[in-house]
């Protein structure tokens, strides 16, 4: 059974998962302190590491405001070692509707996986019916989006998402119980050069304390290959995942990410 296309795209997603999941903690203990980067920084864990955050404002004014996050060569946290800088720029609070954040790498690393992209996140409000009514929500827009591995292969990825916040909001400072439903559409080229596309068919379900995709499923689909079908689960913080085609049913494991 023929599992990269499904692999490929599992891993792209682990790989933004980490970039924007470290763009999320910096901008939120950003929000805290007002954007000022604090003489005394004991106690924000954020900038207790050898990454250095700066912070510009091109206009003059409050907004729109320019961080900097820069790894050098090399900033190692656990199993995590990045490398280059994320840069991003922000037009508002993220709280405000119509706000954006635009994220762009330069010569960026995740052990050895160099990660490239520009990703748009836009404040679209509430949702005002259905199963989210009056839950606040997102547009993610990922132009350009390629990987290129350890292994020196390379995937590339388009997406158009949206993310509710479904658990978290009366705590948004604390995000350790913040928990995203994420749906949408993506279409990528795998490792081999084949052309696929990817809807979410369940909604993904991201919980901010476990670094892996809990539960949702995927359906993954290539001119000439069979449909796959991607299942992060029922809910356990682990990283397997299982990729489904006709009969056949085996397992990927993440962790290497």
């Amino acid at each position: 059974m023929d599992v990269a296309t499904a692999e490929d795209d599992a891993v792209l997603d682990m790989a933004y998962d980490d970039v924007f999941s470290e763009v999320d903690a910096v901008m939120n203990t950003m929000d805290m302190v007002g954007y000022e980067i604090p003489v005394l920084k004991s106690g924000l864990e954020v900038f207790e590491t050898c990454k250095v955050i700066t912070v510009e404002q091109p206009d003059g004014a409050f907004w729109p405001r320019i961080v900097t996050i820069d790894y050098g060569e090399g900033c190692t946290v656990g199993k995590r070692t990045r490398k280059g800088k994320i840069i991003i720029t922000v037009s508002g609070p993220m709280w405000l509707q119509g706000s954006m954040r635009i994220v762009t790498l330069e010569d960026f690393y995740v052990n050895d996986h160099k990660i490239e992209g520009i990703r748009t996140l836009t404040n679209q409000g509430r949702h005002t019916e259905g199963e989210y009514e009056g839950k606040i929500y997102f547009s993610v827009v990922l132009d350009s989006g390629k990987v290129i591995t350890a292994d020196n292969y390379t995937i590339t990825k388009q997406v158009n998402q949206t993310r509710t916040f479904v658990e978290g909001e009366d705590s948004k400072w604390d995000t350790r119980d913040d928990i995203w439903y994420i749906e949408g559409m993506a279409t990528g080229v795998n490792r081999n050069g084949l052309a696929f596309t990817r809807e979410i068919t369940s909604p993904l379900w991201k919980e901010i304390g476990c670094r892996f995709l809990t539960r949702g499923t995927v359906l993954i689909s290539a001119e000439g290959r069979p449909d796959a079908i991607l299942d992060y689960g029922e809910g356990e913080c682990d990283p397997i995942a299982t990729v489904t085609v006709g009969e056949e049913v085996r397992e990927i494991n993440l962790r290497k990410w």
